[in-house]
């Protein structure tokens, strides 16, 4: 009954500059033009939208769990994941942004290669490419 995901709405505290980043370093593209205290709305390449919504509190989108690090402990999930077709190239660009990125690209085998990064903002996020065949 339910087909995918549309939308995403995140928090941030700056949408202006946050929709730069997004645009810049993610390579999403801006929908129209940020409305003063209104958000901005980012188009992915195969057309699902994210919503940079103002945040006054600025909670990230992140969450505590266990099962995901090693001898159980607490690992600290993100709520989104993204696929790409370009891994490596979006590695060097969350490098090169100077944002907190994972040290290296993980290779899951059949589940492909991931990575897991966060916004200016701390909202934390994954990021795969689907193995080669």
């Amino acid at each position: 009954m339910i087909k995918r995901i549309e939308c995403a709405y995140v928090p941030v505290s700056d949408v202006e500059r946050s929709a730069a980043w997004y645009e810049r370093v993610l390579g999403m593209r801006l929908r129209s033009k940020v409305e003063p205290g209104r958000g901005a709305i980012m188009v992915m390449e195969e057309g699902g939208w994210l919503f940079l919504l103002p945040s006054p509190d600025m909670t990230p989108l992140t969450f505590v769990t266990a099962g995901w690090a090693e001898d159980d402990a607490s690992f600290e999930m993100f709520p989104l994941c993204f696929e790409t077709n370009q891994i490596h190239v979006l590695f060097a660009s969350l490098k090169e942004a100077g944002t907190w990125v994972e040290r290296d690209i993980r290779d899951e085998g059949s589940c492909g290669l991931q990575l897991n990064f966060k916004d200016p903002d701390g909202n934390k996020y994954q990021v795969w490419q689907q193995p080669a065949s």
